[in-house]
């Protein structure tokens, strides 16, 4: 997931030309899911159902900030499938928009390969009760309507066992259904398979993820496009919500870049003033909650640019590199009208020395800052934000199932054989 987060910026007083380099190498890096990152053996699949219907996106991009003030109801109205073998739809009734405590605890995890119930124990044991997997939609239907249920029924059973509330995000579109991995042209095919998974694991996965880091080509098949994620969540949304009407939909994470070449990236908060202004504000009811994933780099959670940044070196003269970017994409959040809804921090954290490239940075946080700065970004968002909900640190465990060289291990708040780092410690011990 972190494979994206474009940090070399080696010439620090000209960080737009090297930030540009930086994504330009990173986009060849895999995505979540990818080559990169652990893999489960695919399972034996079942038999293929319907297919679903074929349907057409605009792909007008859309380029200005929405004004749109207008509240949406405490209901909302699943739309109705016209073709055999779409999503069953229906009148939705349920809360709208969903929300959970402010503050609730999460981590990502990674449960697949690991050992699930030792992973699971040190994070109940640790006082968390949520936990953030993803997958890719290729392992879980790698042929049209012929699924592959046997990890993804293992992983939500195990955290059903622990009483851990699970978010499942799904990323990469088999080669039948999007090009490169990317968006499906398609959107009724995605809703089709996430009706079907809500289906399958209603009342035990809490919470779906929209897809992840949209706002990256790398994510989206080699070119971003707001209005195309706009007509996915209008896809997957109600799909969702026929199926599992408790269940929380969640705007898919959006990562800081400053970079604006749809080809690259579209800054965070650019890229959200851009679904908010597609059909007037449309997207609004399409969503529980906004995802967000705030960087750090090396700096302290309370540092912000201009008035208080970090203490470098490098990595400080960009409000893209703070934890409190959050703020940023609250304030887009609120001037859409859109202020009702929480936003979840489905990916923070800060990473130790870091032999990847890109995370050079990681080389100025010691383990013990790591634990201070997680434990000071939980206590700010606790008295600073009351409009977030869960916030699910990156990451518990990747290290005891990638190699050291991995960017992801050192985010890791355990090491390879499963002891706790200092991060681990000072997060079980702080008051929640």
């Amino acid at each position: 997931m972190r494979v994206h987060r474009q940090r070399t910026w080696a010439a620090r007083r000209h960080w737009p030309i090297a930030l540009l380099l930086t994504i330009l190498f990173s986009v060849v890096l895999s995505a979540c899911g990818g080559s990169s990152s652990p893999t489960a053996t695919p399972p034996q699949t079942t038999a293929p159902t319907a297919e679903a219907s074929t349907t057409s996106a605009s792909t007008t991009a859309a380029t200005t900030a929405s004004a749109a003030t207008t509240q949406q109801s405490t209901s909302a109205a699943a739309s109705t499938a016209a073709s055999t073998g779409t999503p069953a739809t229906g009148p939705i009734s349920t809360t709208f928009p969903m929300k959970y405590p402010h503050l609730s605890y999460g981590m990502n995890v990674w449960l697949p390969t690991a050992d699930m119930d030792k992973t699971l124990n040190l994070l109940t044991g640790a006082g968390f009760n949520w936990a953030r997997q993803w997958f890719s939609w290729e392992s879980v239907e790698p042929t049209q309507g012929a699924y592959s249920w046997d990890t993804l029924d293992k992983v939500v059973n195990a955290a059903n066992q622990h009483n851990v509330k699970l978010l499942l995000l799904f990323v990469r579109s088999p080669a039948w259904a999007g090009a490169n991995g990317g968006i499906p042209q398609d959107k009724q095919t995605f809703a089709k398979f996430m009706s079907t998974v809500a289906a399958r694991y209603k009342g035990k996965v809490a919470a779906y993820e929209i897809w992840n880091e949209e706002n990256l080509a790398s994510e989206t098949g080699g070119h971003v496009d707001p209005v195309q994620y706009v007509e996915l969540l209008k896809a997957a949304f109600p799909a969702i919500k026929a199926a599992d009407p408790g269940a929380v939909v969640v705007y898919g994470g959006l990562t800081p870049t400053g970079v604006n070449d749809p080809s690259i990236a579209i800054d965070d908060t650019i890229y959200l003033q851009q679904t908010y202004a597609y059909n007037n504000g449309e997207v609004k009811k399409y969503f529980d909650v906004l995802g967000c994933h705030p960087g750090g780099a090396n700096n302290p959670p309370e540092t912000l640019w201009p008035d208080n940044p970090g203490p470098g070196p490098g990595y400080f003269d960009n409000r893209s590199f703070y934890f409190r970017r959050a703020e940023d994409i609250r304030k887009v959040m609120e001037q859409a009208g859109d202020g009702d809804k929480q936003i979840w921090l489905t990916e923070f954290g800060w990473t130790t020395k870091n032999a990847a490239k890109g995370y050079e940075y990681g080389q100025y946080v010691s383990e013990d800052q790591q634990a201070q700065y997680l434990v000071a970004a939980y206590q700010w968002a606790k008295e600073k934000w009351p409009w977030v909900g869960v916030m699910f640190l990156w990451n518990l465990n990747f290290s005891t199932v990638s190699p050291p060289t991995d960017e992801k291990s050192p985010w890791s708040i355990i090491y390879a054989d499963y002891s706790p780092r200092p991060a681990y410690d000072a997060l079980k011990q702080m008051p929640k």
